[in-house]
Formats: C-alpha cells, structure tokens, sequence
C-alpha cells in the first residue's frame, strides 16, 4: 500500500511562512547527552572495566561540552531489572541500532549508544546516536578498536565526540530561497564557535505536531531538567520526519550562535510548509573529506552495473550544470565495483549531479561521513522513471487525503471538548475553522484525485497504485460525509451561542442544547464512555425527562460487555493496537485485530467498530510515517516497505468490511 514518500511541492520556500515561527529554538535550553552502553559478556571484560569505560567516557566528553549541557554515561546491565527503563533503551536491545530509526515523539535528550564486545585480541566498538530535538538518527554506525582494553573509553570518546551532532531551528531569510538560518539550541548559554565552523553541514527534518500530550521532559540525574508541576496540562507532543537529499552548508557563524547556511537540495521545494509541517530542526553531521564513490540504484532495487549514457559529477562546492565544469568534478566509471568515483577528495558535502543525456539530470546533496560508496536513486529507463514520479506523487496526495481525514476526526474531538467545558463560543470557532479546512482539502483531494485517475490511464504503474487511489478516494468520500455532519453541528452551535448571549433565553435550556450537540460529535467519534457520561450531566439538568433516561438506557444497554472475550477484544482494538509503533509489530497484530474483530461483529458491537474505524484514520498516518525514512538501498529497509505494503492491503480490506458492518 505504500512506498518511499518523496514529494515535490510547488510552494512558495520557508520566506514568509508563517508556520515556522512555530517553534521554539531553545537558546537557553541545556543539552542532555545520555551515552548507554551495552557490553558484550567475556571473562576480560568485567565490572571494573566497564567502571572505567563510564568515567573514562565522562572525562573525555563533558570538558567539550561545557556549560551547553550534562554528559551521562549508562550501562544497560545495570538497569536490566530496572522496570522504569526508556522505551527506546528497551528496542535499542531488542533490535539494535535499527531502533534508532523508528519515527517517535521528540524528548529534546540526545541519546548515544555505544556496543562494545571482545573479538581477536581487540575491543570493538560501534556506535549511533539518536538526537531527541531534531528526531535525526546519525547517518552511519561508526566502528573503531583498540588491542588495549584500558584505551577504551578514551577510543569511544573521539568516535563519539564526531557525531555529538548539535542541533538547532531553521528560519527563513526574507527574500533568500537558496539560504537559511539555524538558531543553534542552547546558544544563550555560552559560546558554540567550538562546536561549529564554516563549512559543516546539518540535515534537516521537517517538525509536526501530534494528536498526543507530549512526554514529561527528561531528568538528568542531577535534576537540571525539572518535570512540569503535577496538573499542569501537557502541550502537543512532537514528531518529525527526516528531509532526505536537504542539507545546509554553514557559510558564517555569528556571535550569537545563529549560523547562516547554504540550501542544498534535490527538489524545487527545499523545506515547504505543507502537510502539518510546523517548522524544520537541523543536525550537525560529523563530516569528513574524502574521495567519493557513487552506485546507482533503480527504483527495483538493482545496481546498474554499466555506466551507459549517464554522467556523473560531484563537487564540495556547488551543483554542476551538466556539460560544464572542471573535468576534475567528473567521476569515472569504474566496472569492477559498478561505482562512479571522483579523482580528488571533497570535504564534508558531495553535490552530486547525475545526468541521462541533455534532459534529465538529477541533483543529490549527500554528506560525506567515510570513504564507503554512496547509493542514488536514479531510473535509467524513461518510462520507469515517470512511473517512478507518478507513483510519488499518488502516495503524497493519498497522504494528504489521510492526514486531512485525521484533522477531521481531531477537530470533532475538541470540539466536543471545548463544549464539555462550556466553552461554547470557542468550540463554534473550532467547528468553523476544521469546517473550513477540511472543505478546501475536499476540492482540492477531489481535484487531484481526478487529475491522477485520468493521468493513470497513460502511465504504466504498479497494481497495488489502483488500491492506494481507491482508498484515497475512500477518504475524499469520508471527508465530505463527515463535513456534511460537522455543517449540521455548526447550526446548532450557532443556535447555542446566539441563545447564550440573549438574556431572555433559559441558561438551563441552552445548556442541555449544548450537551445535545456534545454527545452527537461523541458517538460520531465511537466515543461512548464520555456520551454516556454526558447523558448523566444532560439527566441531572433536566431529570423529569424520560426521553434522556430512555435514550442513555439504550446506548447502555448497546455498549453493554457481553463475556470475557467480548471485553479483551474491545480493549485491544481501542487501547492496545493504537500503540503500536513499528512495521514488524502492525504485521504481526494483523492475526489479533482479525480475531478481534471477529468477536465484536458476532457480538452485534458496532459501537467498538465505529471506533476502531477513527482508530484506523491515525494508524495509516502513522504506518505511512514509519514508511517515509526507510532507504531503498537498504535490503533491510526493502524488507520493511513490502512488509507495509502487504499490512496496508490487508488494513484497507478490513477498513471495506467495517464499514459496510457498521453501516448495515
């Protein structure tokens, strides 16, 4: 159902977009680095030389980090029994480094994991860190050894302190589309020149918010970072996804931090605001200078083991126009290893321009973080690759249909809140505003959906295109069914409102009105709970009532547990299967949610249904999220996108079939 999402959005670059001021760049904010590391059993690695790794690691890695923030070091062997261990502690041992990749709300704590084991005569160690404020992973895994054991925390301290990665907020330069700046986090603290300097590189990820509180802010063991006071509401959590090919290239570092960058990007549209995107962070990479070595890959996956008609040339200091030059920038063919290599090292960045005759030249940003070879996306055949740019650009409009289906599910939720509040006035502004939204993205969802069903009709595709453009027809039709609803809870809002500010009209009847239209937008969402709850405020107001009685009664009596299995299935489909966050476990709830599912429909529940149908909207969001970082370079990564693929026909079938139960 899906694939990599790369979308090319024709709007106007991050000047004068409003969106990005958004978020806070934190100039007084410390940085909290945790090193945890895991060590691998063996008679010469004992306690005591794991106590010197964490002060050896500490001494050679808070010094450098000054008054910017606090270094922590953490053996995971001293927190197996530990019940309060992190959940990304908990996949890193489960899975590896591949954990680090898994989208996540943003804690702003910078998390470096260090492996260490005992093999031939060395100490080995690799290591990868995953930065909590930006949500960016480092690149690559370094790897690095020592024959003497008491050496080991001074070796991973130096591989570490490359890829400590510090991080800011980018803001747009009025009037500059190719440049940017990054407010660098933690800069009112002290000076960053250190840490910095002309010539680096940051990767960019685009910031969103979520539907979720965010996470308590994360301690050190000192406590410098203090938990909010106890009921106190939490703001929006955070999520970001990576902009792959987008980098800046610092050209100045001003004294207070703010470093003024160079956009390098393969798309018109380097970091736009679209798609609930609120503002971009960015990530210092430990680059290096080095020869370039480049592998083109098809979008099937294959290496191209010929160099055909394509040129490739690369740069440290811009993009090269095809046919112009120094010949020096021209990377040769090599047959043997099917790579593109560059006669001279570049430092830090590789403008890589790759060419298929005078037509079709595509641009590549990459950053040079070793000498192992780098692998493009670039479809030699014609005709592959207008697939290849269909199929994007139907997986970024079935995107949007989805994301705008779940700002409607979002919008009747607070606005039922706001009600509940006897926030009337606000909860009609909501309405309008959600109103509003989700009736442009219907034409525009509905203009487009038009635009790629005539253009599929020219274009060879995948089979599994036909599907995604029939579900996203599925969400037009659910968007504009669901607007039809929201227009009539306008009215009544509009009514409530104008009785609330006219002093002849009964508090009392206004208020039951109010609740009325409440436990509509409740039982339109499946929230039943808080519909039943409402009916008991709506009896109390008015208890001589025996329609409110009769109509609480029956909505009971409907949501009524009928055994045991009745109940496990309603908590798993509405508390523990909207948790899920990575592909292999949303492939391996397929076989739960089935008997789930099962047990609902022959309890006649079409009350959980409907619930789980909203559930659904925020699950494909986010098994699109987990999608959108994956290399299809990567075997692995390959793996996990058909995976999805394969998940997302079966959720889409299932989706059919709820409906239609629920509507029967």
């Amino acid at each position: 159902m899906v694939r990599r999402l790369v979308a090319v959005v024709a709007v106007a670059l991050l000047a004068g977009s409003p969106a990005f001021a958004q978020l806070d760049p934190e100039p007084k904010q410390q940085y909290l680095w945790r090193v945890v590391i895991s060590v691998k059993p063996h008679p010469l690695l004992t306690q005591d030389f794991r106590d010197r790794l964490k002060r050896d690691l500490l001494a050679a890695l808070q010094p450098g980090l000054g008054n910017l923030g606090t270094v922590e070091v953490i053996d995971l062997a001293d927190l197996a029994r530990d019940a309060t261990k992190e959940p990304l502690w908990q996949q890193f041992g489960e899975k590896g480094f591949a954990a680090l990749d898994a989208p996540r709300d943003l804690t702003g704590a910078k998390t470096h994991f260090l492996k260490v084991e005992y093999r031939d005569g060395k100490v080995h160690m690799e290591s990868r860190q995953y930065d909590g404020f930006t949500g960016l992973s480092s690149p690559v895994v370094r790897t690095q050894s020592t024959r003497a054991p008491e050496l080991a925390g001074r070796t991973a301290g130096l591989m570490l302190d490359r890829d400590f990665g510090l991080v800011g907020t980018v803001e747009a330069i009025g009037g500059k589309s190719d440049e940017a700046k990054v407010q660098i986090r933690g800069a009112g603290l002290g000076p960053v020149k250190d840490l910095v300097q002309t010539g680096d590189v940051f990767a960019v990820a685009a910031v969103r918010k979520t539907n979720r509180p965010a996470p308590p802010p994360v301690r050190t063991a000192t406590g410098k970072i203090i938990n909010p006071p106890p009921g106190s509401v939490p703001p929006p959590g955070l999520t970001s996804t990576p902009r792959d090919f987008t980098l800046l290239k610092v050209t100045d570092v001003g004294a207070d931090g703010t470093c003024r960058c160079t956009i390098l990007t393969r798309y018109q549209n380097a970091m736009p605001a679209t798609g609930g995107v609120i503002g971009y962070r960015a990530m210092k990479l430990g680059t290096v200078k080095a020869p370039v070595a480049v592998r083109l890959m098809s979008s099937e996956g294959t290496v191209y083991k010929t160099a055909s008609a394509v040129n490739v040339r690369a740069s440290d200091s811009g993009f090269i126009v095809a046919g112009a030059g120094d010949q020096k920038d021209v990377c040769k063919f090599h047959s043997q290893t099917a790579q593109f290599r560059s006669d001279r090292p570049l430092s830090g960045i590789a403008c890589v321009t790759v060419a298929l005759g005078p037509s079709q030249a595509k641009q590549f940003p990459v950053p040079i973080l070793n000498d192992e070879p780098i692998t493009l996306p670039f479809d030699i055949d014609p005709a592959k690759e207008e697939r290849a740019a269909f199929e994007r650009s139907v997986l970024a409009a079935a995107n949007a249909a989805a994301d705008a289906r779940l700002a409607q599910s979002v919008c009747f939720e607070a606005v039922a809140d706001l009600i509940k509040k006897q926030k009337n006035a606000e909860a009609l502004a909501r309405a309008q505003s959600g109103f509003t939204a989700a009736d442009s993205a219907d034409k525009n969802l509905s203009d487009e959906l038009t635009r790629l069903k005539e253009q599929g009709k020219t274009v060879q595709k995948a089979e599994s295109v036909d599907a995604i453009l029939a579900k996203m027809g599925q969400n037009v039709v659910l968007l504009k069914a669901y607007n039809e609803q929201l227009s009539k809870h306008l009215k009544s809002l509009e009514e409530i409102v104008k009785r609330e500010n006219d002093p002849a009209s009964a508090a009392r009847e206004v208020q039951a009105q109010a609740i009325n239209a409440r436990i509509a937008l409740l039982l339109a969402r499946g929230d039943v709970d808080e519909a039943l709850a409402a009916y008991d405020q709506l009896s109390a107001l008015l208890p001589d009532d025996a329609e409110i009685k009769k109509r609480k009664n029956e909505l009971a009596a409907e949501w009524k547990i009928k055994d045991d299995a009745h109940q496990k299935a309603r908590d798993y489909l509405l508390k523990t299967w909207p948790t899920i966050a990575t592909i292999p476990d949303f492939d391996e709830s397929l076989k739960t949610i089935r008997n789930a599912v099962d047990t609902c429909k022959k309890h006649g529940d079409k009350l959980t249904i409907r619930k789980l149908l909203i559930v659904f909207d925020g699950a494909v969001v986010k098994l699109n999220e987990l999608v959108a970082p994956l290399d299809p370079a990567s075997e692995a990564d390959r793996k996990l996108a058909k995976t999805a693929e394969s998940v997302g026909k079966v959720m889409a079938a299932l989706e059919q079939e709820l409906r239609k139960f629920v509507e029967g």
